[in-house]
C-alpha cells in the first residue's frame, strides 16, 4: 500500500536525519490544483501534538505556493514543538513555501531543488469570471519606472501615467497592493528573526530585497547556489538522504496523480460534465495520514439561443378496433391514452432540447473543485 510505502520512507528519513518528520504536499495536477493554506494548520498541529516535543522537526514540503499569511502560523507551531525545525525541499517550495523556509534554521535542498520569489500575486476580476493575476511588484515597478526611470517629473504627464494605472486597477485594489508590499516584507523579515540563529540586518535585507524585489519573475527558479550566496541557510541533501526524498516525493506524485493531468476539452468531449474524485494534498507523519479532497467539475457552456422554445404536437389516436366493443371499454382506452400522452411529450421535448443544446457552440468551460476537505484516511489514535 501506498500509506506503508511512504510511512517507511518518513521513518527512513528520520533515521538518516535524527530527526521526526512532518510532510506538507500542495499537489499541482492542472487542472485541480492545490495552494498552501490556513486550512491545513489545523492539521498540522494534529501531527506535531501526536509527535510531542522532540529536538529536530523536520518539514518535508513539495508546493508551488499559496496564501501568504499561513507560513507564518506554520513556522511558529513547528518552533513551539521543538527547538530546531528545518525545511526538507526535494523539488518546488516556491512563492509561500519560500516564505516558510525564511523560518527555518536549515534548508535541505535536492539537487533538482528550487525556491522561488515571495513576490505576492493578486487576483484581479475583470467584470466576469474570468481573474487574471496582478503582480504586487509589478504595480511597484511601475511607479518606480514613472518616476525614476522615465524621469517624469512634470505633474501633469505623472497624473496621465498614474490614471493608466487607475484605469486597470481601481482605487481599493490599489491600496490593498500597498499594504502587501509591506507586508510580505514584514512577514520576511519575522520568519528570518524567528530562526534559532537569525541573520545578521544587512544579509536579512539583501534576502528580503532579492526575493521580494531583485528577481523580477514570478515563476524564477532559486537553486542551491543562488539561495546560498543570498544568505539563507541551506544545505545539500546527497547520497541515501537525497533517495529516500526523492522516492517520497515521487510517491505523493502517484497518490495525488500530479504528472496525470486531465484536459479539460478532452475530457467533455464524450458528455458535456466530466466528474472525478480528485486527492489535491497531503499532510503525514508517521502516526497518520490526512488528504485534501474533493470532486473535479468540467461543465461545458454552450452557446444557446436565448429564445430555447419546443413545441411538440402528439395527437396520439386509439388504432381501429375490431367490433364489437363495448363503449365503456372504449372510453376507458381512450382515457389511457390521454393520460400515457402528456408524459411522452414532455419526455420527447426535453430529449430534443438536450439535443439542441449539446450540438450548440461550445463558448468556454466551466472548472472547478467542489466539496474540498481535509479528511484523516489512517492514523494511530488521538493526538496527545
Amino acid at each position: 500500500m501506498s500509506r506503508d510505502t511512504r510511512k517507511g520512507l518518513i521513518e527512513e528519513i528520520e533515521r538518516l536525519r535524527g530527526s521526526r518528520v512532518v510532510t506538507y504536499i500542495t499537489g499541482d495536477r492542472a487542472p485541480a490544483a492545490a495552494q498552501m493554506g490556513n486550512d491545513a494548520v489545523r492539521y498540522i498541529y494534529d501531527h506535531l501534538r501526536a509527535l510531542g516535543k522532540v529536538d529536530q522537526l523536520d518539514l518535508f514540503v513539495y508546493s508551488r505556493g499559496g496564501d501568504i499569511n499561513s507560513p507564518w502560523r506554520i513556522a511558529s507551531a513547528m518552533r513551539t514543538a521543538a527547538p530546531v525545525w528545518n525545511l526538507l525541499a526535494p523539488l518546488a517550495a516556491n512563492s509561500a513555501a519560500t516564505l516558510l523556509a525564511l523560518g527555518a534554521d536549515e534548508i535541505v535542498l535536492g539537487p533538482q531543488a528550487e525556491l522561488g520569489p515571495i513576490d505576492p500575486q493578486m487576483a484581479e476580476q475583470q467584470g466576469g469570471p474570468t481573474q487574471n493575476n496582478v503582480g504586487v511588484e509589478d504595480v511597484m515597478a511601475y511607479v518606480k519606472f514613472i518616476t525614476e526611470r522615465a524621469g517624469l517629473s512634470d505633474q501633469a504627464a505623472l497624473a496621465a501615467s498614474v490614471s493608466k494605472l487607475t484605469e486597470r486597477l481601481d482605487p481599493v485594489s490599489l491600496g490593498q497592493i500597498y499594504r502587501t508590499h509591506s507586508h510580505i516584507r514584514e512577514v520576511a523579515a519575522q520568519m528570518l528573526r524567528s530562526r534559532k540563529e537569525p541573520p545578521n540586518e544587512q544579509t536579512m535585507a539583501t534576502i528580503i530585497e532579492t526575493l521580494a524585489e531583485r528577481v523580477y519573475a514570478h515563476g524564477h527558479a532559486i537553486g542551491f547556489r543562488d539561495a546560498e550566496s543570498m544568505g539563507l541557510p541551506v544545505v545539500q541533501a546527497n547520497g541515501d538522504l537525497d533517495q529516500a526524498m526523492w522516492a517520497l516525493l515521487n510517491e505523493y506524485e502517484t497518490e495525488l496523480k500530479m504528472l496525470d493531468p486531465v484536459d479539460p476539452r478532452a475530457a467533455i468531449d464524450t458528455s458535456d460534465k466530466y466528474e472525478e474524485p480528485v486527492k489535491l494534498g497531503a499532510i503525514e507523519s508517521a502516526w497518520a495520514l490526512h488528504e485534501f479532497c474533493g470532486t473535479l467539475s468540467i461543465q461545458a457552456q454552450r452557446q444557446v439561443p436565448p429564445q430555447l422554445a419546443i413545441n411538440l404536437n402528439m395527437n396520439v389516436q386509439l388504432p381501429q378496433l375490431p367490433d364489437p366493443v363495448p363503449p365503456d371499454t372504449q372510453q376507458l382506452l381512450q382515457q389511457i391514452m390521454q393520460a400515457i400522452q402528456q408524459p411522452i411529450a414532455d419526455a420527447a421535448k426535453q430529449a430534443v432540447e438536450e439535443a439542441v443544446k449539446n450540438q450548440a457552440p461550445l463558448a468556454g468551460l466551466e472548472v472547478a473543485v467542489k466539496g474540498s476537505h481535509w479528511e484523516l484516511l489512517d492514523g494511530g489514535g488521538e493526538p496527545g
